[in-house]
């Protein structure tokens, strides 16, 4: 699902992101709809990973007839976790973040081990501001696929939002490190461009983010963020004279 939702990112909507509001991640775009259910905050069901490692627990007994029900109806645990990320996708895109939230905790219940669980819910956690959980589950995922270049720019983009709010949950070196790791690897990725140069602008390296701009308008135009470019040209006019 998040490959589908990578396509409607940023192209969608124009942003400030270099100073002002945060951007998109890759494995979401734009909420189109709000939550409108009375979701008590309290429930465990809609608190990632259910809120505790005790209350987990009491999940996993009181889930216990729908863990063997997926075991019935679907041929592995892990393939019934693959439906409910899938669906939890599905309701993060429509920005339902609860029923979003309890669809990944499903599918952590049947595969702790599911990446699209902990994208997932690092996804909705950036959506609500929560930079440092967000940051979390994101690196929990990434470690389970190390080679997975549109999760790195997610990781980037989390760490660049933290460098902007002085948090300690990131640092702005191990995101300029996965960003350039990510355009090794597919330097086709316009996004990854687009993300690496907002990092060097942050820390005024204004050519830099201009040659990496450009990088990012070549491969795909609609990734270039207006108000960006006019922040990028008020510390310095581009080089390459193709923004004016």
């Amino acid at each position: 699902m998040r490959k589908l939702l990578y396509f409607f990112i940023l192209s969608s909507t124009v942003q400030a992101f270099a100073q002002t509001e945060v951007a998109q991640l890759a494995s979401s775009r734009q909420i189109t709809k709000k939550e409108t259910a009375n979701l008590d905050s309290q429930d465990v069901r809609y608190l990632p990973l259910f809120g505790s490692r005790e209350t987990l627990q009491k999940q996993l007994v009181k889930n216990a007839d729908f863990v063997e029900q997926c075991v019935t109806n679907f041929s592995t645990k892990e393939e019934a976790s693959k439906f409910f990320a899938e669906r939890g996708w599905e309701y993060l895109s429509e920005g339902l973040l609860d029923t979003a939230t309890y669809r990944f905790n499903l599918a952590y219940l049947l595969n702790p081990n599911n990446m699209d669980v902990y994208w997932g819910l690092g996804s909705i956690s950036y959506q609500r501001n929560n930079f440092e959980q967000s940051a979390a589950f994101l690196r929990k995922g990434l470690s389970l696929s190390p080679d997975n270049t549109v999760l790195m720019v997610d990781v980037a983009t989390v760490q660049i939002a933290c460098f902007k709010e002085k948090k300690d949950c990131n640092d702005i070196d191990d995101a300029l490190a996965l960003l350039e790791k990510s355009v090794k690897l597919d330097s086709t990725n316009a996004n990854a461009w687009l993300k690496y140069s907002i990092a060097e602008f942050q820390l005024e390296h204004y050519d830099k983010a201009w040659d990496y701009l450009h990088k990012c308008r070549v491969l795909d135009l609609s990734f270039v963020d207006l108000n960006y470019v006019q922040e990028l040209m008020a510390k310095k006019e581009d080089p390459v004279g193709f923004f004016k």
